[in-house]
């Protein structure tokens, strides 16, 4: 096969480009001569995991875990897996051993979250994706996920919050502007609602112009409502 560093940075540059079936057998091939791989084990299963055989895949990452039991990225895929199959249960164990190896892995911490907002436990959930910013502070997806649950619990001056720094750090964050929207009409901050109704419906009007619409319509219907100032 040649020089197995060079075989298996062509495979990589063919996985790269989303050729997953041309890169299957080659990994295969290049497996049988070099078993001990923990990189190819885990671009093996990707080639099934993306083409939709994600239980293959789940099985020869499983495989690998046997020889490099300690492997952070086998183990994270591996946990993916059950996550995306619903076994959040196996998908939180996993994540948690990769965490041993990998204790400032801001993607574990987050997904350890979206088990935990999966399974109701929001102020666990804000737990874990504080914990992720910790190591990666300018992840606005976290940001919008505190505010999410904040908004869940009804708490929404703590979720204006989230949504706030998820703004200030990515200005074009359709949805954290359209979230930040509801909480501020929840708060009766009708105009700084209305703002970031219409900042959503302009960033991204195929997701947001109906809703952003409709809040818009309902910003004007509380302002109609509303009593008159008092005359001074």
């Amino acid at each position: 096969m040649g020089d197995v560093t060079q075989d298996l940075g062509r495979i990589q540059k063919m996985l790269e480009n989303g050729n997953y079936d041309e890169a299957r057998p080659l990994l295969k091939e290049y497996l049988a001569a070099t078993p001990n791989d923990p990189l190819a084990i885990r671009f093996y299963g990707n080639t099934f995991a993306y083409t939709g055989f994600l239980g293959k895949a789940k099985k020869i990452w499983h495989d690998g875990l046997k020889k490099f039991p300690e492997n952070v990225d086998l183990l994270y895929n591996y946990a993916l897996a059950h996550y995306l199959q619903g076994n959040l249960f196996y998908a939180r164990r996993y994540w948690k051993k990769a965490l041993k190896f990998s204790p400032e892995d801001s993607e574990i911490y987050f997904n350890l979250g979206q088990i935990a907002r999966d399974e109701g436990r929001l102020k666990l959930a804000i737990n874990y994706w504080r914990k992720a910013l910790q190591f990666k502070p300018d992840n606005v997806e976290v940001m919008n996920n505190i505010g999410v649950a904040y908004a869940s619990m009804r708490s929404f001056g703590k979720a204006s919050i989230w949504y706030k720094k998820a703004v200030k750090t990515d200005d074009n964050y359709a949805l954290a502007h359209f979230n930040l929207a509801n909480a501020l009409f929840e708060t009766g901050d009708l105009e700084g609602s209305q703002k970031h109704a219409e900042s959503a419906a302009k960033l991204d009007p195929a997701s947001h112009m109906e809703t952003a619409t409709l809040l818009t319509k309902k910003i004007k219907d509380k302002r109609a409502g509303a009593p008159a100032a008092k005359a001074v």
